[in-house]
């Protein structure tokens, strides 16, 4: 098949330090299944279009770019990464064409631009379950899950092989929520190797730099914030991340988690049960290095590009013997 994955690929802004990101990864997995597909980065398009550099002003010649890239290409598929910036009116276009469209959303927040054009796509997925896909489904009945994929040429380390000269690695992006806990960390954990990353631009590392320092980690974080805790399966990509390079996990808890990985994940619900485990799991290394080798495993097993872009094309094509074989499908 003929794709042109429509997302932000971060060619320009980041340089290649995106290398682990979703749509890189959807894209590596179609590509892995056979399918050609062209990459059209329609966020670094609308800048580089924009005399200011705004996403926003260039908009419009971006969408005018993305047609002419529609008539060269004629694609059997377009999928498109949030989309914020593609005209209702090119959505048309594209239906006219009978071409399938496909919308993926990692986001949990629901934006009026989805809602108002989320009814032209042949399906919807969101990296979530439960109360999300109940919105999504409000305005396109054909909306599913679609979880955070892992590739073994991107997260490519097996942590648990390595000395590891840190304790505790937090990361995740500033907000209220979040610094009230990192205070907590640095008031309570005096004598724990800890690093924070993601609070600042200086502490916000990318690429290959950033899998190190879970790799160099004993006890890496995925502090999922509370607004999001309401929707099954849902969890930051970070937690491939870590799970996929082979380091050890505590996590918020993940509604229906044990559907994929038993009693394996360690989760906290606060500060004083991540510290309990914390503790804990430092002074356990055989259980700790035990459990991040079976989670290693098993996402590399469920969750590969592969098999994750293999059941978007299941889903679309509607193989019901094939969707029966994915843990998630319902």
């Amino acid at each position: 098949m003929r794709i042109i994955h429509c997302a932000p690929f971060n060619v320009v802004t980041k340089l290649g330090a995106a290398l682990y990101s979703n749509p890189v990864k959807i894209s590596h997995g179609f590509i892995e299944n056979g399918h050609y597909v062209h990459n059209f980065d329609y966020r670094d398009a609308a800048r580089y279009y924009s005399f200011f550099n705004s996403k926003k002003n260039g908009a419009r010649k971006m969408n005018q770019l993305f047609l002419e890239c529609i008539e060269t290409i004629q694609p059997e598929l377009v999928i498109f990464g949030h989309a914020e910036l593609i005209y209702e009116e090119t959505f048309h276009l594209l239906k006219r064409k009978n071409i399938k469209l496909i919308l993926w959303y990692n986001d949990m927040v629901v934006e009026n631009h989805l809602k108002n054009c989320g009814y032209l796509f042949d399906l919807v997925f969101a990296t979530g379950a439960g109360d999300i896909l109940k919105r999504f489904k409000a305005f396109n009945p054909n909306a599913f899950f679609l979880p955070n994929p892992v590739n073994i040429n991107m997260e490519k380390h097996q942590a648990f092989t390595r000395e590891q000269p840190y304790d505790l690695l937090f990361t995740g992006r500033k907000d209220e929520q979040r610094k009230h806990f990192i205070e907590l960390i640095k008031m309570n954990l005096p004598d724990i190797k800890t690093h924070i990353l993601g609070q600042t631009d200086e502490t916000t590392l990318l690429g290959e730099e950033y899998f190190q320092f879970i790799c160099n980690t004993k006890i890496c974080l995925n502090h999922n914030r509370d607004m999001y805790m309401n929707n099954q399966w849902y969890t930051s990509d970070r937690l491939m991340h870590i799970l996929g390079n082979g380091s050890f996990c505590l996590s918020r808890p993940i509604i229906g988690g044990e559907d994929f990985f038993e009693d394996k994940l360690e989760y906290y619900n606060d500060f004083e049960e991540m510290h309990s485990k914390l503790l804990y799991f430092l002074d356990h290394p055989d259980e700790r290095i035990q459990k991040a080798q079976w989670l290693h495993k098993k996402v590399h097993e469920l969750f590969n590009t592969k098999r994750i872009s293999k059941y978007i094309i299941d889903v679309l094509q509607q193989n019901t013997q094939q969707l029966e074989h994915y843990e998630w499908w319902e």
